[in-house]
């Protein structure tokens, strides 16, 4: 059931949420915790007048391409040891679909503790990162930029914090971005508080204007590159001389980086690297048409597309006629024989995920039924959020 927002629901919440993820502070004072709440439903199940299954349901939105989605993010799932098997966490994922449907949200994220379990409510991998591990000796060759400087500070810093969000405000605009989170003023101050100690350089111009950026942190003898961002090689190699500056004082270089990510292309000698793909977060197709319809496509005018079965959210199952009128694509359902066939995974691996419909067809994990032939524009995920 969708949980009421008082003070005894909250410490129930808090309470089992402290003793399901081993957490020691007082959550009610943990500004980090309360603006989740804050911005979030919860959802529970109740046993002998007690809270015994806990969901929080986050208040986001994504940028797909041209257009802002609602999304939900999904965290905090947690239950009782006593509580497990009994199968609330299921029924409470199934009410929170039914509700995001109803509610306008299209979209769920997560970060799963386990794929299969949320692959039966219709999740699936979408969102990949990778990470850089480097030779301290691959940074020799990067030297201090010609042009332009890099300052350096923390997100209290009101200059450096205006610049990364005009960065990431051009970018987020571009109409390149495939189900990134757009991150509003209560966001951008968690950083602070969720990371402290952590540092923030920008790389600006002779003209004063931002062009790279990136977040980082020292742990133990570790530099690590939280957030990394760049429009160019001049601004991406002045950030790589900057973190080859630290070579003295750490042992271990790593750069969390998008999917996308060729950095490694400025590196003259690449045999100091290693490269890592790994799952990040795992998303819901709540609402196929409104998704479908934000994913642009090319090579045929219209298609008809099926969804196979979506058992947890039934109102996707069925097959839709998207056409694409220029820079609008329309979704509708009809009675027509689909061209392409699937299920709700296999679909997000395709609008959301990495896949093309190619590979996905290949890999038969769609099925091509006509002779029609298009693609879904890749786009791309450039910066990455953790709920």
């Amino acid at each position: 059931m969708k949980l009421n927002k008082d003070r005894e629901t909250l410490d129930e919440a808090i309470h089992l949420i402290q003793y399901a993820f081993l957490k020691k502070n007082d959550l009610k004072k943990d500004i980090n915790f309360m603006s989740r709440y804050e911005h979030s439903d919860g959802y529970g199940t109740f046993h002998g007048g007690k809270l015994a299954s806990y969901i929080m349901s986050n208040h986001f939105e994504s940028k797909i391409f041209d257009q802002e989605v609602k999304m939900s993010g999904i965290g905090y799932v947690s239950s009782y040891p006593e509580n497990r098997g009994h199968g609330d966490v299921s029924k409470l994922m199934k009410e929170i679909l039914k509700d995001l449907n109803e509610t306008g949200v299209s979209l769920s994220n997560l970060a799963p503790w386990s794929e299969t379990f949320y692959r039966q409510y219709g999740y699936e991998n979408s969102i990949y990162q990778k990470r850089y591990s480097i030779d301290p000796a691959m940074f020799r060759y990067f030297k201090s930029p010609k042009t332009g400087r890099v300052l350096r500070g923390d997100w209290s810093n009101s200059k450096l914090k205006e610049l990364i969000i005009k960065l990431y405000q051009n970018q987020i605009n571009s109409g390149q971005e495939r189900n990134t989170v757009i991150r509003r003023k209560w966001w951008w101050d968690r950083l602070e508080t969720y990371y402290p100690g952590r540092y923030a350089v920008v790389y600006v111009d002779d003209n004063q204007i931002p062009q790279a950026y990136m977040f980082y942190r020292f742990l133990n003898n570790k530099f690590k590159v939280d957030e990394i961002y760049y429009t160019d090689e001049v601004s991406a190699t002045a950030l790589l001389n900057f973190i080859g500056g630290h070579i003295s004082t750490c042992t271990e270089f790593e750069i969390e980086a998008p999917e996308d990510s060729l950095i490694d292309e400025y590196f003259p000698d690449q045999s100091g690297l290693k490269i890592t793909t790994h799952p990040y977060m795992m998303s819901r197709i709540v609402d196929f048409a409104k998704i479908v319809s934000a994913v642009k496509f090319i090579s045929e005018r219209s298609v008809n597309l099926e969804v196979l079965d979506d058992q947890i959210c039934p109102w996707n199952t069925g097959v839709w006629h998207l056409v694409n009128d220029s820079d609008h694509v329309s979704c509708i359902k009809t009675i027509d024989k689909p061209d392409f066939a699937g299920s709700i995974t296999n679909w997000t691996k395709v609008l959301l995920g990495h896949l093309t419909l190619e590979q996905a067809v290949s890999l038969g994990l769609i099925k091509a039924l006509s002779s029609k032939k298009i693609e879904f524009m890749a786009g791309k995920v450039s910066f990455y959020d953790y709920f």
